[in-house]
């Protein structure tokens, strides 16, 4: 049997693409990774193939052409543009289609028009998107609430799983030879760490006025963060708010860290930070999958009160819950973690391993995702 799974978007290297679905499938079969950029590997299953891809949407014919020339008996889609793709696939070659769906795509395509246009955005997009969920064999989504949006009152548990984004068992525990690019941040502490993409409604100003604060009480205290701005906009204001805040000495920044050397830096941090907007609909409906790999470093995680984080963080004492997006609330949330005894510290970090190898595992969803794809090869 042979599966591919194709992105126009995505690294061929993804981290759910690769490193869990495709790892995963390999055990049952020749599994392919399709995509315009990322690794190249023809040698070992899973396969990595880069195809031409001089843009999200001129990639799609290539894809359409190297998934023709593999012959999949299954091919799995990621975004709604490859849809159409693996449909056109399985008119030619017979094949099924299961969508894997990570994202509430319909609202974040509407947050790049304007405020009034949204609302209309949003309905065309999601009304396409419930045509193709229709059309396809199966489904993998993220969690309940995609799956809900995408077929309301029409779930089945034959054809529609949920896959959350959980971190592989021993996620951390690879290759721990420090690179040189590396080596200066390794031979630092970190009292609090932040990895992911780099926006306003990641929090990340409010993160940086919150340092100010807490300098008073903390002169030491060291941030890093780790991850790429969304933009060149707020990379200007993440620099001028650096030198205005005098925060040189707190704020250390990486831009990128190859994924099995994580590892290294979330060793040498206490707490992880994961910030959103409450305001952005759809941020507090995913349970992030760096908060999992925090929680799978032992790090206690803080970040703003939502429902989702409040049943897994509060309510299994994994870290803290600033109430609101407001800098002093976030400071004052820090403050209380920063303030914990050694002894307190040590137990947080337990809880946090110890529901993360029981709880929160990749290898735990594999019958789900084995018996999907057996019921339709």
């Amino acid at each position: 049997m042979k599966i591919c799974i194709i992105s126009n978007s995505h690294l061929t290297g993804d981290v759910r693409l690769y490193h869990k679905l495709a790892k995963s499938l390999a055990q049952k079969a020749e599994t392919y990774v399709l995509s315009g950029k990322g690794m190249i590997n023809k040698e070992l299953n899973p396969y990595q193939i880069i195809v031409d891809a001089d843009s999200p949407n001129k990639i799609l014919p290539s894809l359409y052409r190297e998934c023709m020339r593999i012959k999949p008996d299954i091919v799995i889609p990621v975004e709604p543009l490859t849809v159409p793709v693996a449909l056109l696939l399985r008119r030619r070659l017979g094949c099924r289609v299961i969508w894997d769906i990570h994202e509430f795509f319909a609202y974040a395509h509407g947050e790049r028009y304007h405020f009034l246009l949204r609302p209309f955005v949003r309905f065309a997009y999601l009304r396409f998107q419930r045509m193709l969920a229709r059309s396809v064999d199966g489904i993998t989504a993220v969690n309940l609430s995609i799956l809900q949006q995408l077929l309301p009152g029409k779930i089945s548990p034959k054809k529609h799983i949920v896959l959350p984004n959980y971190p592989v068992a021993g996620v951390w525990d690879g290759d721990q030879d420090i690179p040189h690019s590396l080596s200066d941040l390794c031979k630092m502490n970190f009292d609090l760490i932040y990895i992911g993409g780099i926006s306003k409604d990641r929090g990340i100003l409010q993160l940086l006025k919150a340092a100010t604060l807490l300098k008073k009480d903390f002169p030491l205290l060291k941030i890093l963060i780790v991850g790429r701005f969304a933009n060149e906009k707020i990379q200007r204001e993440f620099n001028s708010s650096v030198s205005n805040y005098n925060l040189n000495r707190t704020i250390f920044y990486q831009e990128w860290v190859p994924l099995e050397k994580v590892g290294l830096l979330l060793k040498r941090s206490r707490f992880g930070i994961w910030f959103f907007n409450p305001s952005n609909w759809r941020m507090p409906q995913h349970l992030p999958l760096k908060v999992l790999e925090y929680f799978a470093a032992g790090l206690p995680v803080i970040s703003i009160k939502s429902s989702l984080m409040q049943g897994l963080i509060y309510h299994n004492d994994l870290g803290a819950l600033s109430p609101s997006f407001r800098a002093k609330d976030i400071a004052l949330t820090i403050l209380k973690m920063l303030r914990l005894t050694d002894k307190e510290y040590a137990e947080m970090s337990a809880r946090c391993l110890e529901i993360s190898n029981t709880r929160f595992v990749w290898e735990s969803l594999e019958p789900a995702l084995f018996g999907l794809i057996d019921r339709f090869s």
